[in-house]
């Protein structure tokens, strides 16, 4: 009886060996996937925002100052597409030579704004005060806007990606006749 044992135990020893061996070449190691996710860079997002801000900033000149008498300024108006600026200060015109200066202030309160540009759309709220100076004409431009406390919320929207903003801090925009540069909240760009 021994000798049979012994025969029956060699089959299920091989076997065992056999299942062993062809589960151990089965086996794989799970594949490690790792998802980046997909958003609207630095430089693109805060060009957007910033050439929403020029664009507000010259639609609340020209849509309330444009045209009109200039000299020492204080009139509340609507923002461009709601909200309200207080512009202060002064601005000036010489026919000599056709340049506008501006020395000016908007106090904004819940300013909206929207931009679509390359792609992007754009949407901001504004509260805060921005000075304007400089001077301008139909073939020379040199303004600067400064805010030492703005609050820009929002978003930057490219192909269905969406990026928000919510911060303040100091925004500075220098706008030349053929180049615009922008620090807004300590990021730097220029177009």
């Amino acid at each position: 009886m021994k000798k049979k044992s012994r025969f029956l135990i060699y089959p299920l020893m091989i076997m065992g060996m056999l299942l062993m061996l062809a589960n151990s070449c089965n086996w794989k190691e799970e594949e490690k996937t790792v998802t980046v996710p997909i958003t609207i860079s630095d430089d693109n997002f805060y060009k957007q925002i910033g050439y929403s801000l020029v664009s507000c900033y010259i639609d609340i000149y020209n849509q309330n100052l444009a045209g009109h008498p200039v000299g020492y300024q204080n009139i509340t108006v609507n923002g461009p597409m709601g909200g309200t600026v207080i512009i202060t200060g002064t601005d000036g015109y010489s026919s000599n030579n056709g340049i506008t200066t501006t020395d000016l202030i908007f106090s904004m309160t819940s300013v909206k704004y929207v931009t679509n540009a390359s792609g992007f759309e754009t949407e901001i709220t504004l509260t805060g005060a921005t000075t304007c100076t400089g001077s301008f004409s139909s073939s020379y431009t040199s303004e600067n806007y400064q805010s030492n406390n703005l609050h820009i919320s929002g978003s930057v929207t490219h192909n269905d990606i969406v990026r928000k903003i919510d911060r303040t801090g100091i925004v500075s925009i220098n706008r030349l006749t053929s180049s615009i540069s922008a620090t807004i909240f300590g990021n730097t760009v220029s177009w």
